[in-house]
């Protein structure tokens, strides 16, 4: 995966502040594929 482990915990953070304990994030495209590069140049 693409994201920092400071990344995925500010996430997780975020979302459970704004949305609750029981939210849940999926992430799709090239964050979760460490062999695509996806979003502009």
């Amino acid at each position: 995966m693409r994201l920092s482990p400071q990344q995925t915990e500010t996430i997780k953070i975020f979302t459970q502040h704004h949305f609750g304990e029981d939210a849940e994030v999926w992430l799709f495209g090239s964050r979760v594929n460490n062999e695509k590069r996806g979003g502009r140049l």
